[in-house]
């Protein structure tokens, strides 16, 4: 009787540590997933603002570079920006417009056509939102233009919030650079 009354409690006991160890490795699991997504993400957006004014024609004006002879243009609160790149390498400026944003706590990324932060067709889903959420990204944007040989390099900071969609605890902030320069 004694001997099962001690196997009943180690029973228990190796129950209980294996159930902890369980939940423990599940964590640890959700934990580097919001770790791997934050990182996929901002590797494509700092590749992608890296192009940003991209003209394969330097001797003619840029069609790539807004008026004001800015590479990125963000919206009010700062968390879209849209630039344009001669991605077919013609040096004609034809739907090559593109952008990033936050929406519905994922991010977006449009490629193609005229961009507008506030909506329109075209955006698609770049993060999971099954699985993560993304609570702040913002866009900092600086740039320098230079008179010789008429070049202008811009300047993006990303800061970036994600968490867990189910464990709300696991909530990680990531900064990031990207540069760009253009020939006007």
């Amino acid at each position: 009787m004694i001997s099962i009354a001690l196997g009943g409690i180690i029973f228990t006991g190796s129950s209980y540590i294996y159930a902890t160890h369980e939940i423990q490795n599940n964590r640890a699991e959700q934990y580097y997933l919001v770790q791997q997504e934050a990182q996929n993400v901002l590797t494509i957006m700092q590749r992608e603002l890296g192009r940003a004014g991209y003209n394969s024609n330097i001797s003619a004006a840029n069609p790539f570079i807004y008026n004001d002879d800015k590479i990125y243009i963000l919206n009010p609160s700062n968390d879209c920006i849209v630039y344009r790149y001669d991605r077919n390498e013609d040096g004609i400026f034809s739907h090559e417009s593109f952008g990033f944003r936050l929406h519905r706590g994922g991010i977006q990324q449009r490629k193609g056509s005229e961009v507008d932060c506030d909506g329109g067709l075209g955006w698609e889903m770049i993060s999971d939102a099954a699985n993560t959420e993304i609570i702040q990204l913002q866009f900092t944007v600086s740039q320098q233009l230079y008179t010789l040989p008429h070049k202008v390099k811009g300047y993006v900071s990303i800061a970036l919030s994600i968490r867990h969609r189910q464990f709300t605890e696991f909530e990680l902030g990531y900064f990031r650079n990207s540069s760009a320069r253009a020939f006007l």
